[in-house]
């Protein structure tokens, strides 16, 4: 994944629009939701992220690190037995902040607040007339549902807490493990496509063309999980909701290592 300068730039433009308000600095209640994470974090002491990976070697080549609870990534270590996710289901509420998000759809802003200053009521785009109220035109990018299994480009020792997750398995050989899990899916579904790569993560007011394929972007407050996603988009329109399959991809001991948290 490409590393940029693009969240400092904005972070900058933010900073200084602070600066130019009265008190000069954001307000209390935006710090301290700022903060929420850090001291997530360190709740419980030494942070399990931290925990997990005391003693283990991470390997000098590229990597993939799926995350989860041990009840769930012992059998897919040890067999490869797996549960591919639809995408709908990650829109259910019970889900944590981290993992809840809704990724059948993609909405982007058109900033309004000059437009509002000034006394207008309407843009022109494209020749057409769009009202607003008192909010930014908000353009959403509806899709089909898709199947959708999703791990991190690297060790990232937020993860586990964000997730819950005590275990870990970092996959020492990506590609065999894309092969494998697309292979056993087109097995079962030959007509479906299937995608793989880094996620592109995108500003809903700047980046209106930063991507092509809705499947493998998401909001840019999403950017520190650096997610490396697998996706299969069904091949026609839906007729009835999708569900979550279970797949064996065989074992990983091979090109894998299985990672848990001992306290």
């Amino acid at each position: 994944m490409e590393v940029t300068d693009e969240y400092m730039q904005v972070f900058t433009h933010l900073l200084e629009e602070y600066g130019a308000r009265r008190n000069g600095h954001p307000p209390d209640e935006v710090i301290a939701e700022a903060r929420l994470p850090l001291l997530k974090y360190f709740e419980d002491g030494t942070p399990i992220g931290v925990r997990m990976f005391e003693g283990y070697d991470l390997p000098d080549t590229p990597i993939l690190v799926k995350y989860g609870q041990r009840q769930f990534m012992e059998p897919m270590f040890e067999h490869g037995e797996l549960r591919l996710a639809n995408a709908g289901l990650y829109n259910d509420a019970g889900f944590l902040d981290a993992v809840r998000d809704d990724e059948t759809s993609r909405t982007f802003f058109i900033p309004t607040f000059r437009e509002r200053l000034a006394g207008e009521t309407h843009l022109e785009i494209a020749g057409h007339r769009q009202p607003f109220d008192d909010d930014d035109i908000v353009l959403p990018l509806v899709f089909e549902d898709y199947f959708l299994f999703s791990l991190c480009e690297h060790v990232h020792y937020r993860m586990p807490t964000d997730f819950r997750a005590d275990t870990a398995i970092v996959i020492r050989d990506p590609e065999l493990f894309k092969q494998r899990l697309i292979s056993a899916f087109l097995a079962k579904y030959p007509d479906w496509k299937s995608m793989a790569g880094s996620v592109i993560y995108y500003d809903p007011y700047r980046d209106y063309t930063k991507f092509q394929i809705p499947e493998m972007a998401k909001h840019f407050g999403y950017a520190y999980q650096k997610e490396v996603r697998i996706v299969f988009r069904a091949p026609r329109k839906l007729l009835a909701p999708l569900e979550p399959v279970n797949l064996t991809i065989g074992s990983m001991k091979d090109y894998a290592d299985l990672v848990a948290s001992s306290r």
